[in-house]
């Protein structure tokens, strides 16, 4: 059994793949497996990993047979992690620390107490320029007075322990905000923390949400804030930020 699994799931995310993979390759740390979830994807993304594959990496990758979506196939995905710790890969992000994994790997050993070890990120668009930087709280008191006001995780930066991901279910059932919703159950668990290191490259699209899409998700953030009531502080302020969310949606 490996020490990390690492998750991915995908869609229809060819051109980003072999980046997204390398930078797995490339890690220091070696003791992990690379699960890869491929949501039935149209392209050529299938063709892609099997050439991984076929290099003899420790990749397990299956294919839908239908579309499930992103909620069912990161959960399916988790499913079929067998590590002490899951490190998770978003298909069109890129990792750009070498020694990401053994940071993660050496803080979460040394301190049982916490369950999710996050990181800041670079944003990058789809030719990937850099557009901006992700910078979140860094300890487990400031990360939770301002999660309900907004998520302080990148998934892909990510590194949380499996066997607390499992016992509170894993990813919500969510259409937007399901990784959201994991880290705010496991922060019930134990303690969270972000690395000050720059973990990843953070694709955003560029393409603009329509309003219906902008709506849709701001509507699931108000439904994951309001099962935090009493659980985490800024309550109040985060329910008026989430309303307010709805209606700049609607505007």
């Amino acid at each position: 059994m490996s020490k990390v699994s690492i998750l991915m799931t995908t869609y229809n995310r060819a051109e980003f793949l072999p980046k997204a993979i390398d930078s797995v390759i490339f890690q220091t740390f070696k003791d992990w497996e690379f699960i890869i979830i491929d949501d039935c994807s149209t392209d050529n993304t299938q063709e892609i990993i099997e050439e991984y594959v076929k290099l003899g990496l420790p990749i397990k990758y299956v294919r839908n047979e239908e579309n499930l979506g992103v909620v069912k196939s990161r959960n399916l995905a988790l499913s079929l992690c067998s590590g002490e710790y899951v490190a998770v890969l978003d298909s069109d992000d890129e990792w750009v620390d070498k020694e990401k994994l053994q940071k993660q790997v050496d803080f979460l050993d040394k301190n049982p107490d916490y369950v999710l070890y996050g990181g800041n990120a670079v944003i990058i668009n789809e030719k990937g320029e850099k557009t901006g930087e992700i910078k979140y709280a860094s300890n487990d008191e400031d990360i939770r007075k301002k999660i309900l006001l907004s998520n302080q995780f990148v998934h892909s930066c990510t590194m949380y322990r499996k066997k607390v991901a499992d016992q509170v279910g894993g990813y919500g059932n969510y259409g937007v905000g399901e990784d959201y919703d994991l880290f705010l159950k496991m922060g019930l668990q134990g303690k969270l923390t972000n690395s000050f290191d720059i973990f990843i490259k953070y694709c955003r699209q560029s393409s603009g949400l329509t309003w219906k899409n902008r709506l849709y998700s701001a509507k699931n953030h108000l439904q994951i804030i309001r099962n935090y009531k009493n659980k985490y502080p800024n309550y109040c302020l985060a329910l008026v930020k989430a309303y307010l969310r709805i209606v700049l949606a609607i505007l």
